[in-house]
């Protein structure tokens, strides 16, 4: 029994309460004992290596009030290592039972390769935000926007096989075998630490389970939106060129999230707190639905380009959804830079822009388009430095 837990595929040291080591496996001594020699540490005290790697786990561990139980279960950690570069950082996930008033058992992974492709989600995904910002009504630019979707499709596909590859399958064989074997685990090694073996095994497979479906999740809401986006694409080919398109019931609750998420990997990067207050079920709204969601994106966009160049903890935007009898109002608030009256005047003049790169096209375009739905477009500040509101009113 013991030779099988040596060989478990993660990293299990059993300490007592000074860090000194009782037991080690396999896999923990793959992974540390490089770290104990390039540290000049004897690697027989777990806690003055963990000084080194992560002392914030270690406080938390050597803090921690619990006498018999979890201390920190599935947490996360950088940690720092050692290597013939320098010093560098690897994603590891640990979660540390005190097993009696005498004793620890850390058991922990690297989860670096898993962290890479989340983080590989979120640049594709802040990179595709700067791209939907500059949605413009103009032939060329509508033509490059198609292939960097395509290109985008492509990149999600790549992903999802390389997640659907990440597999547990040797971790539930074990925990199978723990199962069967229970009863001889619990003689050898004690009920306690038999039965905290099987319950940390059985929380890393239901958290590697669990973050394998959240990307999948993810990537699969990505390739909604690539629809979208490809449906804002052609509803502008036909704007530009006259075209009208055919009005079906949406729903606008729906319509404003699929815009937000759009832009999630812009407010991660910027750090804006997003709130959103709508009923759970919306009155259905005959309209295009691609031509809301290029209003909805436009004037989200501009709230968050209202932070630039601001430094502040508290950035926010608010999205609220307000229905009447015989109307639906929405409110984009943010509490970013705000603008003066002479701006006011000028913000639905086409061609005027306050913006760098800006076109001046995009608040026109939202307005005739809202008009074209029976409804009204403002948007008002109450100066420089008080924020923006942009207020939409459909007409039922």
């Amino acid at each position: 029994m013991l030779s099988i837990i040596y060989q478990i595929p993660m990293g299990l040291i059993e300490t007592d309460l000074e860090g000194n080591i009782q037991q080690m496996n396999a896999k923990s001594i793959q992974l540390l004992m490089p770290q104990f020699f390039s540290y000049g540490l004897n690697g027989t005290n777990f806690h003055s290596l963990l000084a080194f790697m992560a002392p914030n786990l270690l406080s938390t561990v050597t803090d921690s009030p619990v006498i018999s139980g979890c201390i920190i279960n599935q947490q996360r950690q950088e940690v720092v290592f050692n290597d013939a570069t320098g010093k560098t950082s690897r994603h590891f996930i640990f979660t540390v039972n005190r097993l009696d008033e005498k004793s620890l058992m850390y058991l922990f992974d690297d989860i670096t390769e898993l962290y890479l492709k989340e983080k590989l989600i979120n640049q594709i995904l802040q990179d595709k935000a700067v791209e939907q910002s500059k949605f413009e009504i103009a032939s060329g630019v509508l033509h490059d926007i198609g292939n960097a979707v395509v290109g985008f499709g492509s990149y999600l596909t790549k992903i999802k096989r390389n997640v659907l590859q990440n597999e547990t399958g040797t971790l539930e064989k074990l925990k199978e075998f723990i199962t069967k074997n229970y009863q001889g685990l619990s003689e050898t090694l004690g009920e306690k630490k038999a039965s905290a073996l099987g319950e940390l095994l059985n929380g890393v497979i239901l958290s590697q389970n669990a973050q394998t479906i959240d990307i999948n999740r993810s990537i699969s809401d990505q390739m909604k939106i690539i629809s979208h986006v490809q449906e804002i694409l052609n509803i502008q080919r036909q704007y530009v060129f006259g075209q009208s398109t055919d009005r079906l019931p949406v729903n606008i609750r729906s319509v404003i999230n699929d815009s937000i998420a759009m832009l999630f990997g812009t407010l991660d990067k910027k750090n804006i707190a997003f709130h959103f207050d709508a009923p759970a079920v919306n009155s259905k709204l005959n309209a295009d639905r691609t031509q809301l969601m290029q209003v909805f994106l436009n004037l989200l966009k501009n709230a968050v380009d209202s932070f630039d160049g601001i430094n502040s903890d508290e950035k926010e935007i608010n999205v609220t959804v307000i229905e009447e009898e015989q109307k639906i109002c929405i409110l984009i608030q943010d509490n970013g830079i705000g603008f003066n009256e002479e701006i006011a005047d000028k913000l639905f003049t086409r061609g005027f822009t306050s913006k760098k790169d800006g076109t001046g096209l995009g608040l026109d375009n939202c307005k005739k388009i809202i008009e074209a739905h029976n409804g009204e477009l403002s948007v008002t500040s109450d100066g420089l430095g008080k924020g923006a509101v942009s207020k939409i009113i459909f007409y039922l």
